[in-house]
């Protein structure tokens, strides 16, 4: 019976580990993306004002710094699931 309880708690922990890894992963994975967004969404809004489309621009410019403040976050729930 003891062994049993070891065998069991031993795939309890390496299932954790997985579960924990899959969790990273998607975090990382969310700061690249909201980084890549945050990016567009700037280089967007820099077309918008050149082209005197103030609200767009405004728009644009609002995307972004949520994007990244988004991505900030992310990176640091990456950071805390170590």
């Amino acid at each position: 019976m003891n062994t049993l309880t070891i065998l069991f708690n031993n795939q309890k922990e390496e299932t954790m580990k997985k579960q924990k890894n899959k969790i990273k992963k998607v975090y990382e994975y969310m700061t690249v993306f909201f980084a890549i967004l945050g990016t567009l969404a700037m280089v967007s809004a820099v077309g918008a004002v050149e082209e005197d489309q103030w609200l767009l621009g405004a728009a644009a410019v609002s995307t972004g710094i949520a994007s990244y403040i988004m991505s900030l976050f992310s990176q640091q729930l990456y950071s805390e699931a170590k």
